[in-house]
C-alpha cells in the first residue's frame, strides 16, 4: 500500500478532503544536479494537492492523518490515463488516413489524430467518473499521524 501524510482541510456533505504536500525524491538522489526531474520540480514548486478520501476512523478537521491507496489500483489508473488517449489517437490517425483521398492522406490523418485524442480524453473522463465511485480506486485514511518528537520523562530522580 502506498501511503502519504496529510491534514484534513474540509469535511462536508461530499466527503473528507485531505491536503498533502508533494515531496520529491530528488533530495536523496546522487544525480540531482544533472536531472531534468529535479529542475522541473524546482521550477513548478511543490504546491499541495487535495484529495477526497474515505474516512473509516472518523478523523476531525485539522487532524494530521496517513492516507493510503493500493498499488494495483494506482497502476491500473496510470495505465488507463496513458493508454486510452494514445489508443484513440492512433486509431484516429489510422482511420483518417484510411478514409482520405490519395492526395490528402496526411491532412486527414492529422485531423484524425486531433479528433481521436479529444475523443480519448472524453472516454477517459467517463471512465474516471465511473471508477471514482469504486472503493478500490479511492484513497482511504489509514490512521492518525503522530509526531515522532515526543519527550519522555522517567520516574527516577537524579541526586
Amino acid at each position: 500500500m502506498l501511503e502519504a501524510e496529510g491534514v484534513i482541510v474540509k469535511i462536508g456533505q461530499e466527503g473528507v478532503f485531505v491536503e498533502t504536500s508533494r515531496a520529491s525524491a530528488c533530495g536523496s538522489c546522487s544525480s540531482k544536479s544533472g536531472c531534468g526531474t529535479s529542475t522541473l520540480s524546482q521550477i513548478l514548486g511543490s504546491k499541495p494537492a487535495t484529495f477526497k478520501v474515505l474516512d473509516p476512523i472518523g478523523a476531525a478537521l485539522g487532524e494530521r492523518v496517513v492516507i493510503g491507496m493500493e498499488e494495483a489500483a494506482l497502476l491500473k489508473s496510470s495505465l488507463l490515463a496513458y493508454l486510452v488517449p494514445l489508443v484513440f489517437l492512433m486509431a484516429g490517425a489510422i482511420l483518417g488516413g484510411w478514409l482520405a483521398p490519395a492526395n490528402l492522406k496526411d491532412a486527414y490523418a492529422l485531423g484524425g489524430v486531433v479528433v481521436g485524442l479529444v475523443l480519448g480524453f472524453v472516454v477517459l473522463k467517463w471512465i474516471n467518473a465511473s471508477a471514482g465511485t469504486q472503493r478500490q480506486f479511492q484513497p482511504v485514511i489509514l490512521r492518525r499521524a503522530f509526531s515522532q518528537n515526543f519527550v519522555t520523562f522517567t520516574g527516577g530522580r537524579e541526586g
